[in-house]
């Protein structure tokens, strides 16, 4: 089976069987056959418990049918590992395959949808505002930069020089001023960044060309980069949904698998305040420095931004 077979069948096998529904009914069960007895006969009661001993019985049966998923879910997961070692090196050659701007605007695109869409502006709202800076990695052609002017000043990053000039170009020629532009650098590095300023940083579709490694070398940036309290929201291939691991295994885009990506990040330090998943491969995730986002402004320095038509 291939890896998005068998992450598929996990996925599956997982939901379904569930044994807390019927549990709950044989409790409920155990109890009212149980205050049965209290006032019934000797040969009727003897009965009843007979019944109620059988259906405790019904513990131990779930129980070891139970067992038996759980051992089928780790073979599967012991398979779906195996699979993807090889991905987890692969994923620095994709990262390599991307080192021209056409090659980059031909194949990291993501297929518009609206609910995905609609759930990341939602975020970006809570968090882009006048009162913080904010940071964008990977802005492309500002196809998202329009989402985050609220924020002051607005940063903007990329590895490539037109995408900056790109994503600049679309507002008017006195907001363009004040937005500050980076060049990332090799190894995932953006030099000369302040410490300890932005409230929010975000990035869409640019991690999810990224590897495990790479994307960890960033969060550790982050943790740096932001106020306490501050935000780091971005999108990414989740592997544990059947179709991203397709991505992954035709590396269209690389493996990061929810299940391994959270932990890393709290273990940086992070703490995850959201996620987003949604059929067949988009996902959002929310990390924030821990602390409380305070900001000494006043007052906006900035009347409000139209962008050009």
């Amino acid at each position: 089976m291939n890896l998005y077979q068998l992450v598929t069948l996990r996925n599956q096998l997982q939901l379904a069987y569930n044994t807390s529904l019927i549990k709950q009914e044989i409790a409920s069960n155990h109890t009212r056959l149980t205050e049965l007895i209290k006032d019934t006969d000797e040969n009727l009661s003897t009965k009843i418990l007979d019944i109620t001993e059988q259906n405790t019985n019904l513990y131990t049966y779930l129980d070891e049918i139970t067992s038996q998923v759980s051992s089928l879910l780790v073979e599967i997961q012991s398979q779906i590992d195996e699979l993807a070692t090889k991905l987890f090196t692969n994923n620095y050659e994709l990262e390599l395959t991307c080192n021209a701007i056409e090659r980059v605007r031909g194949v990291r695109k993501i297929a518009p949808d609206e609910q995905f869409e609609l759930a990341l502006t939602q975020r970006i709202n809570l968090y882009s505002n006048w009162q913080y800076p904010a940071l964008e990695i990977g802005c492309q052609d500002g196809e998202w930069t329009k989402y985050l002017v609220a924020s002051d000043p607005l940063y903007i990053a990329d590895s490539f020089e037109e995408f900056l000039v790109s994503a600049v170009q679309q507002f008017p020629e006195l907001y363009q001023g004040r937005i500050r532009k980076y060049k990332i650098v090799e190894n995932c590095k953006i030099k000369n960044l302040p410490d300890n300023q932005f409230g929010l940083i975000f990035s869409y579709n640019y991690f999810n060309y990224l590897s495990l490694d790479s994307i960890k070398q960033y969060l550790n940036q982050a943790m740096v980069w932001l106020r306490p309290g501050g935000k780091i929201v971005f999108t990414y291939n989740n592997a544990d949904l059947p179709s991203a691991a397709a991505y992954a295994e035709s590396f269209f885009m690389t493996y990061v698998p929810k299940s391994i990506l959270l932990p890393m990040a709290e273990s940086i330090g992070f703490e995850t305040v959201y996620t987003y998943d949604h059929e067949p491969a988009f996902s959002i995730v929310e990390f924030q420095k821990p602390g409380n986002l305070k900001s000494i402004k006043l007052s906006q320095t900035m009347g409000e931004m139209k962008i050009k038509n």
